[in-house]
């Protein structure tokens, strides 16, 4: 979205505020993001989870390096914990409500123009119509009870980091990594575990870089801050960016070449 996090933060100002047409804006706050972080205020306690206690697949070396940057927070004068809410079988539920939207966005379009589309969609909004009143109704419950968790873990900690995705940046024109931790993924969404979990609990976040893997593929950590809590979030954000220095290398341009070997 930006080369930095002061560029991000103006984007984001560039879109904050209430739309009369649509239900899910708010007005913008009276403090721009852009000031905020002009002004950046630190957190006092991060947590980080590499794998939300073993629930999601992670290759070892993003492991080691994210575990290795997350830490690097403590430079800045944070208390850094290792700790994980407890995110429940959220990826059921994640996949439940959005085969569900699915339904509403691509139903009638499917119907008339079933060729037009790429498979994972139709897989996507097929899932969708299969499921019944119940499984929907149960994710629903389960995205309340994750809110509610989170809203208690952020009692506690003012920032969650966890890595930004379960693998190195990979091929461009691949649907998804062939392996993750070893493994291959059981769909095409099984590696946005990291991500979805968060999408669910309506709490922002930003993946920002935090380093290179061996053949030198970008690795990033996702910084996640309480419900409506974006000005803090990319004011920590722009800390960690002016700690490490890694938004003078990034984002790469594409290179042509030979897709690494898989490694767990």
């Amino acid at each position: 979205m930006a080369r930095t996090i002061p560029d991000l933060a103006l984007f984001l100002d560039t879109m904050a505020g209430l739309c009369p047409h649509d239900p899910m804006t708010f007005d913008a706050p009276a403090v721009s993001f852009s000031d905020a972080v002009a002004r950046p205020v630190l957190p006092k306690r991060v947590a980080f989870t590499i794998d939300y206690n073993g629930k999601a697949a992670i290759d070892s070396e993003v492991r080691e390096i994210c575990l290795k940057m997350a830490r690097r927070f403590e430079e800045l004068g944070c208390i850094v914990e290792e700790k994980s809410p407890d995110i429940g079988p959220v990826d059921e539920a994640f996949l439940n409500l959005r085969s569900q939207q699915f339904v509403v966005d691509r139903e009638l379009q499917i119907q008339q123009h079933r060729d037009k589309f790429k498979p994972d969609i139709i897989w996507n909004t097929e899932r969708g119509l299969a499921q019944t009143p119940s499984q929907i109704a149960w994710a629903e419950r389960e995205r309340a009870a994750l809110f509610r968790r989170f809203a208690v873990f952020f009692q506690t900690y003012d920032l969650l980091i966890t890595p930004g995705s379960p693998t190195a940046a990979f091929d461009v024109n691949l649907r998804t990594p062939d392996t993750i931790a070893g493994k291959k993924p059981e769909n095409y969404m099984a590696g946005s575990l990291v991500n979805s979990a968060i999408t669910m609990t309506s709490c922002p976040a930003v993946a920002i870089p935090c380093g290179f893997d061996r053949f030198g593929r970008p690795v990033g950590l996702q910084l996640v801050g309480r419900p409506r809590g974006e000005a803090a979030l990319l004011q920590a954000a722009a800390l960690y960016e002016k700690l490490v220095g890694l938004d003078a290398l990034l984002p790469i341009n594409p290179k042509p070449g030979t897709v690494p070997p898989a490694v767990n």
